[in-house]
């Protein structure tokens, strides 16, 4: 596991990151400071996010396609935020561990209200990073189904965008296959085996499979993966 992990998880009650939302003609959660900006007239909305990195999981199937439970989610800060842009607030969420939580919810929130293999990826991304920071197995399990679910609604699906240098290519199918069998700089394995090892190379094309597809990596294994890597839908007679 990599030293991502050696972060101390504290309660949101203790320690809480605000961010301002300007304009947005939306319900705002229960809780949240609200105030008219005297200077241009615009509504300003303070949202309290998470910090910690323990979740609890709304339903079986929340951040997968087609699951909305994240919505009734009281521990969700977006719930009740009917419009938003979510890379603005995106990059309004601090990095590592203390946004990691924020970063799901939002993910999650975008994904049930505007369901797009877009959304879908950066829901199964940031499962993937609450899972490097808190090793919690049902965490993981999640994050599995919220790839798997990339795969299996939206293959082909594009993302225009590079935030935070994750170097998207032009279809996230690779990029999907990729973060299993090559996960990306400071995030954990996520194919385990039945004893609790990583999974060896062959096992995680095993995995993926097993969902209905065919990953063929990219000539350079140890370069960037989806430079030249290939995934197709198995055809069964």
């Amino acid at each position: 596991m990599t030293n991502l992990n050696q972060q101390k998880a504290q309660p949101a009650l203790f320690r809480g990151i605000a961010i301002i939302l300007m304009g947005l003609a939306a319900i705002m959660t229960a809780g949240c400071a609200e105030e008219r900006d005297t200077t241009d007239g615009q509504l300003t909305n303070t949202i309290i996010l998470p910090t910690d990195t323990l979740l609890n999981l709304a339903c079986e199937w929340v951040g997968v396609n087609g699951e909305t439970c994240v919505l009734d989610d009281p521990e969700n800060p977006f719930a009740s935020i009917l419009s938003f842009d979510k890379f603005e607030l995106f990059d309004s969420i601090p990095g590592g561990p203390a946004g990691a939580k924020a970063r799901f919810y939002l993910w999650a929130t975008a994904l049930a209200r505007a369901p797009s293999g877009e959304n879908q990826w950066y829901t199964a991304r940031a499962l993937h990073e609450l899972y490097t920071y808190n090793g919690d197995e049902l965490i993981r399990l999640q994050a599995l189904k919220a790839y798997r679910s990339n795969l299996a609604f939206f293959f082909g699906s594009v993302s225009y965008f590079d935030v935070f240098g994750f170097g998207i290519p032009g279809t996230l199918n690779e990029q999907v296959a990729c973060d299993i069998y090559r996960p990306p700089a400071g995030y954990a394995e996520i194919c385990l085996n039945e004893a609790g090892s990583v999974c060896n190379d062959l096992g995680k094309l095993e995995l993926i499979g097993s969902w209905g597809f065919a990953f063929k990596p990219g000539p350079n294994p140890d370069g960037d993966c989806p430079a030249g890597s290939v995934v197709e839908v198995i055809n069964f007679p």
